[in-house]
């Protein structure tokens, strides 16, 4: 299988959503606060998002990974252990 960083950004969305949480879209929904059909929408080849959008939905789907949900926009992340993230230029 090719290295997944080489598939369009939609199907990495899905595929996280799908294989690595194993979450419907409804139930990311929950954690992020964006619409089941605004997910739909970020996953879909044809629909032209905006890239400011984009980074903000990128951005609570980390968060949700990380295990912070509901109103994470007023939450505080406090980090135990050294980590490194690379946020890659669109």
């Amino acid at each position: 299988m090719d290295d997944a960083s080489d598939e369009p950004e939609h199907v990495q969305c899905r595929r996280w959503r799908v294989e690595v949480m194993e979450l419907t879209r409804e139930q990311l929904s929950v954690l992020t606060g964006f619409s089941a059909s605004m997910i739909k929408d970020y996953e879909r080849a044809d629909k032209d998002i905006d890239p400011m959008a984009r980074k903000r939905y990128r951005m609570a789907c980390a968060a949700a990974e990380f295990g912070i949900s509901g109103g994470w926009f007023n939450r505080k992340l406090v980090l135990t252990r050294r980590f490194e993230m690379t946020v890659l230029p669109d």
